[in-house]
């Protein structure tokens, strides 16, 4: 064994002396080169070290927000399906489909509440449906925006009688339906004046980027598989999920991979992830 050990320590000594016996006998030029290159090569693997995580990181921060995002949507489908059925539903399809169909009908028939009929693949559905629902709705599937109108202004100098003091006074209405207030009071006289001008209003508008409740919400922006949805035997507890990730892994760069891990649940309008 000794005998052994010393061969193979000369042997790797002999490759050693050898190989600095060649870079010695190369010409500066050629050494020189190389040493740039290992240099080049040596900065590019740094640099994939540092950046390329970096951005496998942000791809499962990305994965992991959308996924969230998504199972929001579905509790805010399931609130408004609640609201006007008093039932939740395992059936996702069937759910937005129903909420959209209610929704678009609202858009266009703001006095479509009360009990009112929804039809659903040719089926109709009975639904309870409160006054301003549309608009609630209007600014949950919807991304809002700032902003800023120029307002027309009409001001009315209308006079009223003060029975106390014996004359009239005189008040300032902007707009025809403060005036129409003002003319039903028994004490109105008359309008002396009409101005007009403007001012700006800062307000919030859904309507330009509204969203529609498309399948490929109900399902994991990884692995498209289908959010899991229960309902307790009480029927009151309702509980969205992710698919099981633990073992997803996909290879993104050489030897770089992105894993998905579980992006948490929501448990009776609560999700899990609001705790950490």
């Amino acid at each position: 064994m000794n005998t052994e050990n010393i061969d193979q320590s000369a042997g790797g000594e002999k490759k050693e002396n050898a190989l600095l016996a060649y870079w010695h006998s190369l010409p500066l030029g050629t050494a020189t080169l190389i040493l740039d290159w290992a240099v080049i090569i040596a900065v590019f693997i740094l640099i994939a070290v540092i950046y390329i995580p970096k951005g496998i990181w942000a791809e499962e921060r990305a994965f992991r927000d959308e996924s969230r995002r998504r199972m929001m949507i579905i509790q805010s489908a399931q609130d408004f399906y609640y609201t006007m059925s008093r039932n939740y539903t395992t059936d996702g399809e069937f759910l937005f489909k129903l909420v959209s169909q209610t929704h678009d009908t609202l858009v266009g028939d703001t006095t479509f509440v009360g009990e009112q009929v929804v039809h659903v693949d040719g089926l109709p559905y009975a639904l309870d449906i409160p006054e301003g629902f549309g608009t609630v709705m209007d600014t949950t599937f919807s991304i809002g925006r700032l902003v800023r109108e120029e307002v027309l202004d009409t001001i009315y100098t209308a006079t009223l009688w003060d029975d106390e003091r014996a004359e009239f006074d005189t008040v300032f209405i902007n707009g025809a339906r403060g005036l129409k207030r003002i003319q039903s009071d028994e004490r109105y006289r008359a309008v002396l004046d009409t101005t007009y001008g403007n001012h700006t209003e800062v307000m919030t508008d859904y309507a330009w980027n509204r969203y529609r409740l498309e399948p490929e919400l109900l399902r994991n922006p990884v692995t498209a598989d289908p959010f899991r949805l229960s309902i307790d035997s009480t029927g009151e507890v309702l509980t969205i999920s992710s698919p099981e990730l633990e073992s997803y892994s996909k290879r993104r760069v050489l030897f770089f991979h992105i894993e998905a891990k579980n992006f948490g649940s929501i448990v009776k309008d609560e999700p899990t992830w609001s705790n950490n």
